[in-house]
């Protein structure tokens, strides 16, 4: 029976309860929904989505598919239980058996123990050309390699030389290599012979099929592998490579496919440390995170950031964001990321800056809300900052908040190390709790290395391991910014995060955190130093009459005459600047930052600048009186800024035609003109603000790639009233192209002929007998016995597949 048509049948057969964990761990056979039995069959033996599977399955749950895989492309039918127990090397049948389970419930195989299992649609193709590291058959190296043919039959004397040559064929010969290989003693004699580096050789080749040869003295190739070529133990690929035969491979692994059943997951590391000095870096990475970004809005709201033409925050610009924090260019790009993130900064279309939004709304958040928002805005955000600096394939590096550092998988990724970050720190990492719910600071806790957390995530989701080396070294870094962690141990905050427990984890970092002063220590060399982390409204008054200096929540603020004069342009005066000192200051105000104060306010305003659109100006004092004393002068905002000159926030033009209309002849001054149109600073309206934004709204959310318990309910009621039963698998366009690529593998996997109907360019069905070769990206590779040549077919034109039994086709 079709390997679809089973893996139907056993869908509707399940539970609802079976069904509903097998679409939690596979959501896309029901994006979009589906109709029937039949068609979630169809989908769940997709490329595709078998790929999507595979990425979410184990270590050993991997080694036991692809040896199914390999099995089954090997022998061809299903795979008994023995043998796949003896291809993964284990004795534990109840291991193995839970794993096959397992695989059977994400309907990965399909089958029994006790009539074999298969592997379900396009698995194969899923794992790629080397399942569990193994090169191709003989057989499939013979069609895929011209010259490796005729190179197998004259291989079969120096191998087997007891069989006869003449009738062989290139099939007949792979068949006669395979048997050599995969029969122990046959192996160990033909090795036997073999020169001292070979053996060798074919070790380095064990795990990765395809190598570059080695070179003689002379140049050419080494005796060793001069000896493997000519009895075909290695297939060569072009001048330099070879690849080694699946046959040849299995026989070097001691015929099996895999030396051991990776049962158990790796260990945790040794190293600890003690959870006082934990909390202490952890909740030192939180204050300095917070006052990091507070510090950077504040810059970004002064001055925007520019972005490149090609996108991206250039190298000179992220240096002047970080001088301003006092930062390093990584923590800077961080940063910027961050707050991209969560929406504090957005990018303006109209002149290419990202510019502060919602500045007011952060400020109002307490610093636990703050950080939960960052957090949150980090496992959701789709963006990899670590990446930020690397270089791409053609040299060029990525810059901060551009398009290369977007990694679909980020959150993904993110969601992994915290569960892996949760298996290594294990139930107690936490510290021992005293009676009253304090954790005890001398209780050690469990290190989590780079090295631990990409192996364990790796266990878990081996076919990820590459992105998992790229992304989690940086993830755990921004993790421990954020006080996920601190001193590489898990923390209780970190711990409630991975556990889904986003309001315990604000609450636990509430309590932690000091609560912000509201004071500081003014001294005689016209510093203030806080001794924490201020109150966001002492913080910006602070920042308005002072320079910040030095780093961490400790802030030194420097007072000077610029400073001073900068609080003064903003409106304030010396009373205000000095009451505030008082009120906030732990201290009596030092004379010298008293004097500071006065004698800048002293001197402050002495000279008036404003903005005017135009100005007049006469030698007669009565003519500027007649002008204030008409009532139209008040619609132009026309003041008297001296005896003798009066200015308006109109145009020239305009104020030129009222005075006109008064009955004077004004004539225009080009010299000494004040500058661009606009309104005076003292008459014209405040620039607006960011709108306020209820806090709840800066919340980010988590959305992973899943379906919700109702729409899990909906397609069970759907499938469910479908029938009892599967429908029929040809009355769907999808199922049917799905049995016809079912038919042609098991065709190539048994070197059977196929009728093959096909719909030619004029829509004209045409049907010929014809041996499949391979297919792949849609395109059919058939060798037509009676031409004597091979065609590509487009799996788009093929109309019906029908095996010819009994007629192998010739190699």
């Amino acid at each position: 029976m079709s390997a679809i048509r089973a893996l139907a049948e056993q869908l509707a057969l399940r539970s609802d309860d079976d069904l509903r964990r097998l679409l939690a761990v596979r959501p896309d056979l029901i994006l979009p929904p589906v109709p029937d039995f039949a068609a979630l069959a169809a989908r769940a033996s997709t490329r595709a989505s078998l790929q999507r599977a595979l990425d979410n399955v184990t270590r050993p749950q991997l080694q036991v598919l692809e040896a199914i895989v390999v099995l089954t492309e090997d022998h061809g039918g299903a795979v008994p239980p023995e043998s796949l127990a003896a291809a993964v090397s284990t004795t534990q049948g109840e291991a193995l058996d839970l794993i096959v389970a397992g695989l059977v419930e994400r309907a990965l195989v399909v089958g029994t123990a006790a009539e074999g299992l298969l592997p379900v649609g396009a698995l194969a193709e899923a794992l790629g050309p080397y399942p569990a590291g193994l090169g191709r058959p003989f057989r499939t190296l013979a069609r895929s390699i011209p010259r490796y043919g005729p190179f197998l039959i004259h291989a079969v004397p120096l191998v087997a030389p007891e069989v006869d040559v003449n009738a062989l064929t290139s099939a007949s010969a792979a068949q006669v290599l395979d048997g050599v290989a995969a029969d122990p003693s046959a192996w160990n004699r033909l090795i036997a012979g073999a020169p001292e580096d070979a053996v060798t050789l074919l070790s380095r080749l064990r795990d990765a099929p395809v190598g570059s040869t080695a070179t003689g003295d002379d140049g050419g190739a080494s005796p060793a592998v001069r000896w493997l070529l000519d009895r075909c133990l290695l297939a060569p690929l072009d001048a330099l490579h070879v690849e080694l035969p699946r046959g040849v491979g299995l026989a070097v692994r001691g015929h099996a496919v895999y030396a051991s059943l990776e049962l158990d997951p790796p260990a945790a590391t040794a190293r600890t440390t003690r959870a006082a000095l934990r909390d202490n870096a952890a909740f030192g990475a939180i204050a300095e995170t917070l006052r990091l970004m507070t510090a950077l809005l504040g810059s970004v709201a002064t001055t925007p950031v520019a972005t490149l033409r090609s996108g991206g925050v250039g190298v000179r610009e992220l240096r002047r964001v970080r001088e301003s924090l006092l930062s390093n260019d990584g923590e800077t790009a961080w940063l910027l990321e961050l707050a991209a993130a969560v929406g504090l900064l957005t990018l303006d279309p109209d002149d290419s800056r990202w510019k502060v939004s919602r500045l007011d709304a952060w400020e109002a958040l307490d610093r636990d809300a703050q950080w939960l928002l960052l957090v949150e805005g980090w496992l959701a955000v789709d963006r990899a900052p670590a990446l930020i600096g690397s270089r791409l394939p053609d040299g060029t590096a990525i810059n901060a908040l551009a398009a290369e550092a977007s990694r679909p998988d980020a959150p993904m990724v993110r969601q992994r190390l915290l569960a892996v970050a949760l298996d290594l720190a294990g139930p107690g990492s936490a510290g021992d709790s005293s009676p009253d719910g304090d954790v005890v600071g001398s209780a050690a806790v469990p290190v989590l290395t780079e090295q631990s957390v990409l192996a364990l995530a790796t266990w878990h989701q081996p076919r990820l391991n590459r992105r998992f080396t790229r992304l989690l070294p940086g993830m755990l870094a921004e993790a421990a910014s954020l006080g996920l962690t601190g001193g590489g141990a898990l923390t209780e905050a970190g711990r409630l995060v991975a556990e889904g427990r986003f309001e315990d984890a604000a609450l636990a970092v509430r309590r932690a955190l000091p609560d912000p002063v509201s004071h500081v220590v003014l001294q005689a060399d016209l510093t203030a130093v806080a001794p924490g982390y201020l109150q966001p409204e002492v913080a910006r008054g602070l920042l308005r009459m002072s320079t910040p200096e030095g780093q961490g929540p400790a802030t030194t603020y420097r007072f000077s005459a610029d400073s001073i004069r900068a609080a003064l342009d903003a409106g304030e005066d010396a009373p205000s600047i000095l009451a505030f000192l008082r009120a906030h200051s732990a201290t009596e105000v030092p004379q010298a930052l008293e004097y500071l104060v006065e004698d800048t306010a002293t001197r402050h305003g002495r000279l008036r600048v404003g903005r005017a659109g135009s100005y007049v100006r006469t030698e007669d004092d009565a003519v500027a009186a007649a002008v204030l004393a008409d009532p139209r002068a008040p619609a132009l905002g026309i003041v008297q800024v001296a005896p003798t000159v009066l200015v308006s926030p109109a145009s020239a033009q305009e104020l030129t035609a009222l005075l006109r209309d008064l009955g004077f002849s004004p004539a225009s001054d080009a010299v000494g003109a004040l500058g661009a149109t606009g309104t005076a600073a003292a008459d014209g309206p405040e620039p607006a603000g960011p709108a306020r934004v209820p806090p709840g709204q800066l919340r980010s959310r988590l959305n992973p790639w899943s379906v919700a318990e109702e729409e899990i309910s909906a397609q069970l009621a759907a499938l469910r009233s479908a029938g009892p039963g599967p429908a029929d698998l040809a009355t769907g366009s999808d199922s049917e192209t799905l049995l016809g690529l079912e038919t042609l593998r098991a065709a190539i996997r048994t070197r059977s002929r196929i009728r093959l109907g096909t719909a030619d360019s004029e829509g004209n069905h045409v049907r010929q007998v014809l041996v499949p070769l391979s297919v792949s990206g849609g395109r059919l590779r058939v060798f037509d016995p009676e031409q004597q040549v091979e065609k590509v077919v487009s799996v788009h034109r093929v109309m019906d597949v029908e095996i010819l039994e009994g007629s192998p086709a010739d190699g």
